[in-house]
């Protein structure tokens, strides 16, 4: 299959499965909310921080493994996949094992060390049901679904990954309508993760030749220690806020957080899962193509990720609180009208994505030790901030330390690219980030000053997110073209050329 043909079947899976992931998440908190109230929720959201602190034991190998997949993958070497692959899923399996142990520890700890108005057992069997899930990704699927993404099949993953989800949400409806238990809907929530590996497992035996005998290459672990910088700073990245809420706020913050993460989020994993369905395809061509032609592919790259993030952001910074005020409507036990808040952290997260390119691009090329004390720096940015600020600005203050973080690893990812990997001009990502931000205000205060609308229920939000979209988009659209015309027509033109030989070509 062409790289043409898998970039578009990869980028459309992901689409769908980003969808079926922003409706899953907007169902599932819900339901725990209508039936359990802002301290279960907030509850929920804290254990599943506390145990994703497990991620740190993988040291950041993900991104090192599938560097190492790319050249394997690429020149058919079966043999060097083979090794790989058995000393990935080696050491994945001893990070499972550990993890049992942590989640024990935890789950005996956590009730004493955190303010809640839970019994001692609801809360351990809470921890427990709710680890299953994150053991069966690292003990059964992880080394296959690396091994897929890889060769460049993330669309595999996805359809995986959407199956599991539709399972998930209608045993959770069943679940909740049957014996409303938050022990069971996590429960069924684990159990159901299952789907996931068995997929992954028939699709590697019918696709792949791996030889489960091969000598472990213990060479392709050794850059984790190199990539544990990005790891940490993206555990960071995700977990901190609410680590930091739960000790000094609470757990109702911490379901208010949750919440409006709960769409920020999703909007940036679909860009970011968009972004991923080509990284693959990148980094191959990053080994064999001219520098030349690698710095235009990256404008290509750079530019739509500016336009998508621009327009998804700019729509999310309008639409949020009317969207959260119909959403927690019946819920009265915490105050969910955040905007501050709400902008602050559409804009930290619009930086993550702008930045996507340039940390790929680095990735792709191995240089995980040089950019990993960005990483480390983003990090400690982030904690010191957000424990700087939380005690006066509560929830705006870690949103705050986010976003400064962010900010300061996008910018050095900018300037290690142009001295050290494309030779790229600083002055190229500072017109992105200008336009970026220019068509974005321009667009949000159009929309705000311009049209008066009043949003009383999800029709009502719904026909304001057309209207916002529609002014939005021709704003974001015309303001790109005009800044960046040549570029635009170039890759038009280009596009067009390539589809005349393809379809002009044999088999």
């Amino acid at each position: 299959m062409s790289n043409k043909k898998l970039t578009v079947l990869n980028i459309v899976s992901v689409i769908v499965l980003q969808l079926c992931t922003i409706a899953s998440g907007f169902i599932i908190p819900r339901i725990v909310l209508k039936y359990f109230g802002s301290e279960v929720n907030g509850l929920v959201s804290s254990i599943n921080q506390f145990l994703n602190y497990v991620q740190l034991l993988e040291g950041g190998l993900s991104g090192v493994v599938m560097a190492a997949l790319y050249k394997a993958l690429a020149k058919n070497d079966n043999n060097k996949v083979s090794a790989i692959i058995r000393a990935v899923d080696s050491f994945f399996k001893k990070i499972a094992l550990i993890y049992i142990v942590y989640a024990l520890v935890l789950a005996i700890i956590y009730p004493f060390i955190v303010k809640n108005n839970f019994g001692y057992w609801y809360i351990f069997s809470l921890i427990l049901i709710i680890a299953i899930s994150l053991f069966n990704q690292y003990f059964f699927s992880l080394t296959y679904r690396l091994l897929i993404t890889s060769d460049r099949r993330g669309f595999v993953v996805s359809i995986a990954q959407i199956v599991f989800i539709i399972v998930n949400v209608m045993l959770v409806i069943i679940s909740i309508k049957i014996y409303p238990s938050i022990h069971l809907l996590k429960a069924i929530s684990s159990i159901s993760f299952i789907i996931q590996p068995v997929i992954f497992k028939l699709y590697v035996k019918k696709h792949y030749c791996i030889d489960y005998t091969a000598e472990k290459d213990n060479e392709a672990l050794k850059q984790r220690w190199d990539g544990f910088g990005q790891n940490l700073a993206y555990f960071i990245h995700s977990n901190t806020d609410v680590i930091i809420l739960t000790f000094f706020v609470g757990l109702s913050m911490v379901s208010v957080y949750s919440v409006y993460l709960m769409v920020i989020g999703a909007i940036q994993s679909l860009l970011i899962a968009v972004s991923g369905a080509i990284k693959p395809i990148y980094g191959n061509m990053l080994s064999s193509y001219k520098k030349d032609e690698i710095n235009k592919m990256f404008d290509y790259y750079e530019l739509g990720m500016n336009i998508i993030t621009t327009i998804a952001f700019a729509c999310c910074i309008i639409l949020i609180v009317p969207f959260i005020n119909q959403y927690t409507k019946s819920v009265v036990d915490a105050d969910y009208k955040q905007p501050i808040f709400a902008t602050i952290m559409c804009i930290a997260e619009a930086v993550y994505c702008l930045r996507d390119p340039f940390v790929a691009t680095a990735y792709s090329v191995g240089h995980f030790k040089q950019t990993a004390k960005f990483a480390y720096c983003e990090a400690v940015i982030n904690l010191v901030v957000s424990l700087s600020l939380v005690f006066f600005l509560g929830i705006i203050g870690v949103a705050i330390g986010t976003l400064v973080a962010m900010s300061f690893r996008a910018t050095m990812h900018a300037i290690y690219l142009k001295k050290n990997i494309l030779n790229r001009p600083i002055y190229k990502w500072l017109k992105g980030i200008f336009v970026t931000f220019i068509s974005g205000t321009i667009g949000v205060f159009v929309v705000k000053h311009c049209i008066n609308y009043n949003v009383d229920s999800y029709l009502t939000w719904f026909i304001y997110a057309l209207v916002a979209t529609a002014v939005i988009v021709p704003i974001v659209a015309v303001i790109f073209f005009v800044a960046y015309y040549k570029t635009i027509i170039a890759f038009i033109t280009t596009y067009l050329k390539k589809e005349t030989v393809d379809e002009n070509s044999g088999c």
